[in-house]
């Protein structure tokens, strides 16, 4: 049977090992690692290979051959004995791909209705794909917005005055943003009522079992260290 004379083509961008689909300088790998060491320079100055295997959840020979391949690039400086730190290129990279992400999650949420606590992975993976242009319609349709739902700031240069739950005084406080977004993290967050622009109450703490106690809402919680380090808050009566 003779084959027919089809004038339909499939476009070049969806053709498989299409040059036209490589619209990223870099693999979601070294992206996704690149992200994670400006997380952890949030953390610590200088990011150790263990810190990065950890966060990665990856073998810290998998770690350290990642390592020496983002140095090859141009994209961290590796000191041994002195730790890791992205050159001012990596923080670029790093602060485009965190954008992406929290203008992702707030498209996500806000626009699709999904979640709050359930779209951080689905970010992670559609951040590596969506062209600069893309994110930038989207934060346009977003009108702008300031902060993932998480609370984090769009841009990560915009100033930060919040501290973490674990340095606040006693008395009233105010949830400014959340820096672990794993969604069982979230989801306890959220069953005591402790969502970016809560106002609480610190009661008090203890400081053998690192303990502090909340009221939440007329309600009363204790929360551990893992809650007292990424539960970023302000003081209500220094607030305007």
């Amino acid at each position: 049977m003779a084959s027919k004379d089809l004038t339909l083509r499939v476009p070049a961008s969806c053709r498989p090992s299409s040059e036209s689909q490589k619209h990223r300088a870099f693999s979601e790998s070294v992206e996704e690692y690149v992200e994670g060491i400006f997380r952890l320079q949030k953390e610590v100055d200088r990011v150790s290979t263990g810190e990065i295997a950890t966060y990665m959840t990856v073998s810290a020979g998998s770690a350290t051959t990642m390592v020496k391949k983002l140095a090859e690039m141009g994209l961290v400086e590796h000191t041994p004995y002195q730790g890791i730190r992205l050159t001012p290129f990596g923080e670029k990279v790093a602060k485009q791909l965190t954008r992406a992400h929290r203008i992702l999650e707030r498209f996500l949420v806000d626009v699709l209705e999904l979640p709050w606590d359930d779209v951080h992975e689905l970010a992670c993976k559609l951040e590596h794909f969506l062209s600069e242009d893309v994110i930038d319609r989207m934060d346009k349709k977003l009108d702008f917005p300031a902060t993932c739902p998480h609370g984090n700031p769009v841009d990560p240069d915009a100033p930060d005055h919040s501290f973490r739950l674990e340095a606040a005084p006693p008395g009233r406080l105010r949830v400014v943003r959340i820096s672990d977004e794993r969604v069982e993290f979230l989801r306890r967050l959220d069953s005591m009522g402790l969502r970016p622009g809560t106002d609480f109450e610190a009661v008090g703490s203890t400081s053998i079992d690192q303990l502090i106690h909340l009221v939440v809402n007329g309600e009363s919680h204790t929360v551990g260290h893992e809650v007292a380090r990424h539960l970023w808050v302000e003081a209500v009566e220094n607030l305007a």
